[in-house]
């Protein structure tokens, strides 16, 4: 949607309802996305933080609410809505399981399902806003803000400064592992180094999609989101920017009907092929610093651990979880990090729950893909391409929040004419 210089209240009040609310949903998302911007600028305008990161989820979910109560329009045999209210059912079963049987206070159990789970349930629930805001608008926003977030990230990386605020006098913010062995992982308005890498994923797929249209935007694109990618200096980064990028190659100038559908195996199978040259790297003292394997020493021990955990348990806490979530602030008892997708969802709701959002998780990805092929929009491609490799980010990390703001900006994004 292109809003003219001249008149723009006047055009935006003339706005359907749906169409504001879905921009501001897109607003929201992108905060969401780039998840420091907020608290970022609230302490370099008043040195603490005014809007938490739980104000804009609380909003987005408000706005998402009042949606699908005026805009009931989800078609059932549509994206993966069943797979969707599945999961939601189970989550609000399963609250018995975490308070009766694990003694979860029902605060914990719904700031836990806020961490892991509300970015990506948000997602199917605005197929009520499908298509209500301009692809052009969204990859213009996309484009602005991966300029500004390289630039900063590229700033961190030269001068080896943080540059911004890496934490909040009163706790509420923080900026976890920016420093890799006294080098600075370049996290730019994000909180973490690998939220931005995932961002630079995105846009470097971006790239590619759009290279096929208008050459010389998307080679830049792709360019500087390699370059911002590199300064993160996290290898997971590397890996999803790869697997993105090719995965969105592929879509972009294949010519099969099937093309992509089995790439997300490949991914995963890089994943683990990463740790095993890992362990390779122990026998190895002249390793450069990308090469240590002393954090993946660390992580294997961890998983070992909560593994170990989950086989000493009953067989009710295995299937419906044991109530671990990474998150200091909920469980203060089990500092240690778990960075493994699987893993995570199997401590928290259990085995039955890593089936249920297993599965949808599967479909999120069809559907993007499905929707790629279909109407070969740039944004659509990325967002597809970024998906694919969630099967190689979920073996080191828990990534679902970075990739359930992406696919709630391609079910909103609509194709039209207007140029990028």
């Amino acid at each position: 949607m292109r809003i003219r210089k001249t008149g723009q209240m006047d055009d935006i009040l003339k706005l359907p309802v749906s169409r504001m609310a879905a921009l501001l949903v897109a607003v929201l998302c992108f905060l969401s996305l780039v998840d420091a911007i907020v608290p970022q600028l609230g302490l370099y305008l008043f040195g603490q933080v005014l809007v938490r990161e739980a104000a804009v989820k609380a909003v987005l979910l408000a706005a998402v609410v009042l949606g699908c109560l005026f805009f009931p329009r989800i078609l059932l045999a549509e994206g993966p809505i069943v797979t969707w209210l599945l999961c939601i059912a189970y989550l609000a079963v399963e609250i018995r399981h975490l308070t009766s049987a694990l003694g979860m206070s029902f605060v914990d159990v719904l700031q836990s399902y806020a961490v892991y789970y509300l970015l990506l349930l948000i997602g199917p629930a605005l197929l009520v806003f499908r298509g209500r805001v301009s692809q052009g608008l969204i990859i213009r926003c996309t484009v602005f803000l991966m300029l500004i977030c390289a630039s900063v990230g590229v700033a961190q990386h030269v001068t080896a400064q943080p540059i911004l605020y890496t934490e909040s006098t009163d706790g509420s913010f923080r900026v976890d592992s920016w420093n890799f062995f006294d080098q600075v992982r370049a996290f730019s308005l994000f909180t973490t180094a690998l939220n931005f890498g995932i961002f630079c994923a995105l846009c470097g797929a971006l790239g590619v999609a759009m290279f096929r249209t208008r050459r010389v935007w998307g080679a830049l694109l792709f360019t500087v989101s390699a370059v911002a990618s590199f300064t993160t200096l996290t290898r997971l980064s590397y890996l999803v920017f790869i697997c993105a990028c090719s995965y969105a190659l592929v879509l972009t100038f294949g010519k099969k009907p099937g093309r992509g559908l089995w790439h997300p195996l490949l991914y995963f199978a890089l994943g683990i092929s990463t740790v095993m040259v890992g362990l390779y790297y122990l026998i190895n003292s002249n390793t450069s610093q990308l090469q240590d394997p002393s954090s993946l020493l660390e992580r294997t021990g961890q998983w070992i651990y909560y593994w170990d955990l989950i086989r000493q348990s009953s067989l009710a806490d295995q299937l419906f979880g044991v109530g671990i979530v990474q998150n200091e602030n909920i469980l203060p008892l089990y500092p240690m990090l778990i960075d493994n997708l699987p893993l995570a969802l199997v401590l928290h709701i259990g085995v039955v729950g890593l089936a249920v959002f297993g599965t949808l998780l599967i479909k999120m990805w069809l559907y993007l893909r499905r929707e790629a092929l279909a109407t070969r929009q740039p944004f659509v491609v990325a967002a597809a391409s970024l998906w694919a490799a969630l099967s190689c980010a979920g073996i080191f990390n828990i990534v679902l929040s970075s990739f359930g703001a992406v696919f709630a900006l391609a079910v909103l994004c609509r194709k039209d004419s207007s140029r990028v």
